[in-house]
């Protein structure tokens, strides 16, 4: 993990102190702040990828420290320090946003361990919306490239859209009209080949062969592949019941048609 930039935030000299110390052995770099004032300054001046934040504090309290810290940065990580007689504020704070909460006194490790997974989680989401990025400005060029056209897919060496669907060979991912699929690695192999066939009929042995990488009879291959369609439906389809995009075409397969 890359060297982050952290702001401990405690009216407690010896915790302020303990937890600089703990988490600059893990290799970030630590600011800290004595009381909300203080950390308000910091943070309108400077980008921290989490904020460990005592909620007790006067003159500005632990709340009001969040609540700008999050309006500077939505994907900052806030972790909560509290006592056991703030619980409910804590709580509360999870409420507005904060990553999780620890009780004093809490191991210098455990917290340690809790800064980890909050910078973790900080990178996945952060990822996550480059990624969406990305794929929204990529849906737009091939929009405009593919026009109303026939419903037929556009493929590059990357990418394959068929109007509201943008599918991802790098990434594996795939976003229908802008939201991400969650789609195990069967489904999303799956929904490549109906796809990459628009508009022809893949049957079920077709699908198991190039989706699944086998062969197998068709009494076999009907019940495999209904299966996961059946998933894959919940999964995309606005009424499962009644598929837009996934057809069946009796006796003969499935094929993919968004129109």
């Amino acid at each position: 993990m890359s060297r982050s930039h952290i702001l401990v935030v405690d009216d407690e000299t010896n915790i302020r102190v303990t937890l600089e110390h703990a988490i600059s052995q893990e290799g970030h770099r630590v600011d800290t702040a004595c009381n909300g004032l203080e950390a308000l300054k910091k943070l309108s001046r400077i980008s921290y990828d989490l904020l460990l934040l005592d909620l007790q504090m006067e003159p500005v309290d632990g709340l009001e420290v969040l609540n700008f810290a999050r309006d500077q940065d939505p994907n900052l990580i806030v972790i909560i320090l509290t006592a056991y007689s703030s619980v409910e504020s804590a709580v509360e704070a999870l409420r507005f946003g904060a990553f999780d909460y620890l009780l004093k006194p809490a191991s210098p490790q455990t917290i340690c361990g809790r800064v980890r997974e909050g910078l973790h989680h900080r990178e996945k989401s952060i990822r996550h919306h480059n990624l969406l990025s990305e794929i929204d400005t990529l849906h737009a060029k091939f929009k405009n490239m593919v026009g109303e056209g026939d419903g037929a897919a556009t493929v590059s060496p990357r990418y394959i859209q068929a109007n509201d669907l943008l599918i991802d060979h790098q990434f594996q991912s795939a976003t229908l009209d802008g939201a991400l699929l969650d789609l195990t690695t069967t489904e999303f192999e799956l929904l490549l080949c109906l796809v990459k066939s628009t508009p022809k009929i893949l049957s079920a042995r077709q699908l198991v062969n190039q989706a699944l990488g086998y062969d197998c009879e068709d009494i076999e291959a009907r019940d495999i592949v209904k299966w996961h369609i059946h998933h894959l439906r919940r999964k995309i389809e606005p009424d499962p019941s009644h598929p837009r995009y996934i057809k069946t075409i009796r006796h003969k397969g499935y094929m993919w048609r968004d129109k």
